[in-house]
């Protein structure tokens, strides 16, 4: 049957085909409810609904009044609610609605092409807010459902809805090799492709930040969101070693401590003296949108280009926007700057000229009872002992100018920034060089799979004093009042371990505590293996198949692509080829009609064998014998019964055996 062709782009779509394109626009518009406020979401909501009502009921399309007055509405509330109509949530949000308030004008053919079209532009919007591997999944899904809308659009009434399907399955599977080549070899980016930050609403972003207040890393440990994963080449440290480095923070100002930028200026990096075997760890570390590396402390070196702050924790040159992969080396034993540089020293001493006096009287106690460091660092640490503080995550409010004193006399309730800053303030007033540490303690193993898991919830922040003949050398004042926090983790340690998410909880009999970390494994696969590949991984990549530079690597992309769509056309057209008459004696005379169309005497449609025969020997009467001959026995052979195969084969001899010539003549038969 022959195919039908295409409806015109000027011909109407049909009521039923303008509601499953409407269904297709809420299917890959529905992600974005919630990446987007919730007055977007229902007003695209309720214009699809009014959309497919409309419809239902059979109502025409609302007059173009109507539509523009919409139009005008939907783009002035984007400016009023953003502020302005680009951007990244504040574009998406304006897309949204223009799509929703383009299917209430969709008609004609063309209309659907510009609605498709418009939802492709809306499937890549996803990936702005989200690169997991669930939406990954979803959006192959919308990808699916509108080819399969193409298919059916451009193919008609040949092309029903499982059919349409169908060929869009096999329009996707044949893309996969392209698809696979490009994501490999094509040069990868630093940060997005698209030029945005994650979030430019003034949106709450997780993990670390670069100043550390009372109550900051509590909020923090609110979130089961995973900060990193790590693989250890070797044995997991203890408990006690899986110290995490993020940022160091040396000044201190009302209340909050952070890392000025005349810091970088004065202070030179550390020299660390590692002792013993070091260790290796693979770590896959999420968008924080700032720019710490994190690593087993204390790091010595990573497999990328990055710098080394004065603290020793690594920072890599922009704000990490997307996943990234590398390879940190630690130790877990170490000496860090055996001498103190004198600006270091100053800065490790610093305080505030006013403020917190009863702990500066504290620690001149100490300092006027025994001058040798350790023993201050050991009086501190048994303050905090015997002090009955309380580790929790709902600390009473300090005072912005006294939050030492009000920590450590009054309330004796906090969370390791209360810990770790109090410690810190103390040292420096008893003359004993300290900064801050932030970063992370713990991990959790995962279930299926070799690696482990830090979260947000497991976020830390401790103390380093410098002491004479060691170095820097960390203290952690929060496992002097809470002993439990570093050996069994956050939820044996704190008071409220009701306010910890639900992954941090402990629940390992859960089956929904197992089913989370099932799906755990599979999305550290995605993240290790897709998002995480960037620049840094693609080269070590070129440099294991021994290609040389990104010139190389387009090179072999384009004979990649260039080899795989010749194989796929070589494919397709095998498959398009005409179909091989099964019947070898019409296969005989069809190769006898091809010969003598040769020569100038093709058969007529609708010409019969023996009509066909007669006009060859009125017209070359030197073949008229052979001819005739040939149209009897095909006739016989094709509409008499019981033929013989002896005789089958004959006229299969004499067919192959015919060849005539321009001039009349043929070779022996």
């Amino acid at each position: 049957m022959a195919r039908r062709r295409p409806k015109p782009a000027v011909s109407t779509t049909s009521r039923g085909e303008r509601l499953a394109l409407t269904s297709i626009v809420a299917f890959i518009g529905l992600p974005h409810i919630g990446h987007l406020p919730f007055w977007v979401s229902l007003a695209t909501a309720a214009l699809l609904a009014w959309n497919a009502v409309r419809l239902l009921l059979g109502r025409p399309t609302p007059p173009g009044l109507v539509r523009a007055l919409l139009t005008a509405a939907g783009v002035g509330a984007v400016l009023m609610g953003f502020g302005r109509i680009n951007g990244q949530t504040a574009g998406v949000a304006l897309l949204m609605l223009m799509l929703a308030l383009k299917l209430t004008e969709t008609v004609r053919y063309r209309d659907v092409v510009v609605v498709l079209a418009l939802c492709c532009f809306v499937l890549v919007t996803q990936f702005l807010f989200s690169q997991s591997l669930g939406m990954a999944l979803y959006l192959v899904a919308g990808s699916w459902l509108v080819v399969a809308a193409f298919v059916h659009l451009h193919a008609g009434d040949d092309a029903p809805p499982r059919a349409a399907a169908a060929e869009s399955a096999r329009l996707l599977a044949l893309a996969i090799p392209v698809a696979a080549a490009l994501f490999v070899l094509f040069p990868r980016l630093p940060g997005p492709l698209w030029g945005l930050p994650a979030n430019n609403d003034g949106t709450a972003r997780t993990g670390l930040s670069g100043t550390m207040s009372p109550g900051s890393i509590a909020d923090l440990a609110r979130s089961d969101a995973v900060a990193f994963r790590v693989r250890f080449d070797g044995p997991a440290p203890p408990p006690a070693a899986r110290y995490w480095r993020g940022p160091v923070l040396w000044n201190f100002d009302h209340g909050t401590w952070h890392t000025g930028p005349g810091v970088a200026r004065t202070i030179t990096p550390p020299r660390v003296d590692a002792q013993g075997r070091g260790v290796r760890t693979d770590i896959t570390l999420a968008p924080s949108h700032k720019p710490w590396l994190i690593a087993l402390d204390m790091p010595l070196t990573t497999a990328t280009a990055h710098r080394r702050t004065a603290g020793g924790n690594w920072v890599a040159p922009h704000p990490i926007d997307q996943r990234v992969r590398y390879i940190a080396r630690s130790a877990l034993h170490y000496t860090v700057d055996a001498e103190l540089a004198p600006a270091a020293r100053r800065l490790a001493l610093a305080l505030p000229a006013t403020g917190n006096p009863r702990a500066r009287a504290l620690a001149h106690r100490w300092a006027n009872h025994d001058h040798d460091a350790r023993a201050i660092v050991h009086s501190a640490l048994d303050f905090f002992r015997q002090g009955r503080f309380r580790y929790t995550l709902n600390p009473p409010r300090t005072s912005r100018d006294n939050s030492v004193d009000d920590f450590l006399f009054t309330t004796r309730a906090g969370f390791c920034e209360h810990f770790a800053g109090a410690f810190t303030f103390l040292m420096r007033a008893a003359g004993v060089p300290a900064r801050v540490v932030t970063g992370y303690q713990g991990a959790q193993r995962a279930s299926i799979g070799d690696y482990w898991i830090v979260r947000d919830s497991d976020a830390h922040a401790w103390s380093e004093v410098w002491l004479a003949g060691a170095g820097w050398v960390r203290v952690d004042p929060t496992a002097a009042a809470a002993p439990k926090r570093i050996a069994d983790g956050i939820t044996a340690a704190v008071t409220d371990s009701g306010d910890l998410p639900y992954m941090a909880g402990g629940h390992d009999r859960d089956a929904w505590y197992h089913a989370r970390m099932l799906w755990d494994a599979v999305d550290a696969g995605w993240n290790r293996w897709f998002l995480a590949y960037g620049p840094a991984l693609q080269q070590r990549l070129f440099a294991a198949l021994g290609i040389a530079g990104f010139g190389t690597a387009i090179a072999v992309l384009t004979g990649l692509v260039v080899g795989t769509l010749a194989l796929v056309s070589l494919w397709l057209a095998w498959h398009m080829r005409a179909e091989r008459e099964a019947d070898p004696v019409v296969r005989a005379w069809r190769r006898i009609e091809r010969r003598l169309a040769r020569i100038g005497l093709a058969r007529h449609t609708g010409e019969t064998p023996v009509g066909y025969a007669r006009r060859v020997a009125a017209t070359r009467p030197a073949l008229t014998r052979q001819i005739t001959d040939l149209a009897a026995r095909y006739a016989r052979l094709r509409y008499a019964a019981n033929i013989e195969s002896a005789e089958r084969r004959e006229f299969i001899r004499r067919a192959r055996r015919f060849h005539p010539r321009r001039t009349g003549e043929t070779r022996a038969g």
